[in-house]
């Protein structure tokens, strides 16, 4: 027995690092929406501002940074979507334990063994390692849509503002 505690011991520090990759992409998130809003917002004041100084340069411009800096936007969006899909029978994650009453809850967890509690713990760690998996990568794509709208944004900007 003392084999499957350490392990219940081990999966449950997984999970805790995985939680943490988890709220680490969220957080990364909400900087990548700050400074595209913030881009955006600047974009948009400076172009309400300049009448005159409208090329077709500023409109290619604009366009060009409103669509990466809206795509980075998009991507992060992505990676804050809630991912409620997994395994059906858990104890631990919380979608099908939501669906139990207490007491079904509390019979349930009392009627299951350290293997089967290790088992649930392995799907719960493999789970949200996927969500991580899945929501870095929306993160990453929202990165390289934000860089990529950084230039454009400055080239917007700094035409609008030329003449």
């Amino acid at each position: 027995m003392p084999v499957v505690k350490d392990r219940l011991t081990t999966a449950q520090w997984i999970l805790e690092r995985n939680l943490a990759w988890i709220a680490a992409a969220d957080a990364k998130v909400a900087i990548i929406v700050t400074i595209n809003v913030a881009m955006l917002g600047g974009l948009a004041g400076t172009f309400g501002w300049s009448d005159a100084h409208r090329s077709c340069w500023a409109y290619g411009a604009c366009m060009m940074a409103a669509i990466l800096s809206g795509s980075g936007v998009f991507c992060a969006a992505m990676a804050m979507f809630p991912r409620t899909d997994g395994p059906k029978q858990s104890l631990l994650f919380s979608v099908p334990v939501a669906f139990m009453t207490l007491s079904d809850y509390q019979a349930a967890l009392k009627d299951r063994s350290d293997e089967q509690l290790l088992e649930d713990w392995a799907g719960q760690v493999h789970r949200n390692a996927e969500i991580a998996k899945s929501k870095f990568e929306w993160v990453r794509v929202a990165m390289i849509w934000s860089f990529l709208g950084a230039p454009a944004w400055i080239i917007a900007i700094g035409v609008m503002l030329s003449k």
